[in-house]
C-alpha cells in the first residue's frame, strides 16, 4: 500500500515537470517570428509602365527587391509587412528621326509598402506550401534627362502613388529555422521570385 502511495506521489511531482518540459519543447519547435528577403522577376510596377506612349522605348528592368517580416499566431496563420523596391531605367527614341533618335532617359523607382497575410497550407519537416496576400500603397520617383527638349517635349504623369498588392503561391524547402523559397504570383513582388527566410523566437 505504501509502495502505491509513493508511486502516486512521485507521479504527482513529476508530471508537472514533464508537462512543462513538453510545453517548452513545443514553444521551441514553434518559431513565431520570420524575416525573409527575395528577388522578383517582372513586378507589376514594371509590367504596366509606359510613361510616354508616343515614343519607342527600351527598358532596363532590374526587378523587385523585397524584404518581409511575419508574426505567426500559430503554425498556419501569420501577419506582417513587406517592403518592395523596383528600380528601372527607360530610354525613349523617336522612330522617325534616324539621325539622332534619342529623346530622353528616364530613371524611375517605386517603393511599395504592404501589409500581408501568410497561410502555411501544408507544413512538413522540410517542405512548406504557402499562400500570401498583400495590400498597401506604392510611391514613384522620377529623374528625367531630355536630350532634345527644343524638338520633343516629354510630359510625365502627375500620379506618384497607386494601390499596391500581391497574391502568390509558394514553396519553402529547408528546416523550421532557415529555408529557401520559390514563389509564383501577381503583384509588386513579381510574377516569379526566389529568396530565403529565417524563423526565430524571442529569448
Amino acid at each position: 500500500m505504501k509502495k502505491h502511495i509513493m508511486i502516486a506521489v512521485a507521479l504527482a511531482l513529476c508530471l508537472p515537470t514533464l508537462a512543462q518540459e513538453k510545453e517548452q519543447e513545443t514553444v521551441q519547435d514553434f518559431r513565431r517570428h520570420e524575416v525573409s528577403i527575395g528577388y522578383g522577376f517582372h513586378p507589376m510596377t514594371s509590367i504596366s509602365v509606359d510613361r510616354v506612349s508616343r515614343f519607342d522605348c527600351w527598358m532596363d528592368k532590374v526587378g523587385a527587391i523585397y524584404g518581409s517580416y511575419t508574426y505567426y499566431f500559430n503554425k498556419v496563420v501569420g501577419l506582417g509587412g513587406t517592403y518592395c523596391f523596383d528600380p528601372r531605367e527607360i530610354d525613349y527614341y523617336h522612330h522617325g528621326n534616324s539621325f539622332n533618335p534619342m529623346v530622353a532617359n528616364l530613371y524611375e523607382s517605386s517603393h511599395s509598402i504592404m501589409g500581408h497575410l501568410k497561410l502555411n497550407c501544408i507544413s512538413l519537416k522540410h517542405f512548406v506550401l504557402y499562400t500570401k496576400f498583400g495590400a498597401g500603397i506604392s510611391f514613384w520617383g522620377y529623374r528625367l534627362k531630355e536630350f532634345q527638349p527644343a524638338l520633343y517635349e516629354v510630359n510625365l504623369p502627375d500620379q506618384h502613388c497607386c494601390f499596391a498588392w500581391q497574391a502568390a503561391l509558394g514553396i519553402e524547402v529547408g528546416n523550421d529555422r532557415i529555408a529557401g523559397f520559390i514563389q509564383e504570383g501577381l503583384g509588386m513582388e513579381g510574377l516569379f521570385s526566389i529568396g530565403i527566410r529565417y524563423k526565430f523566437n524571442n529569448k
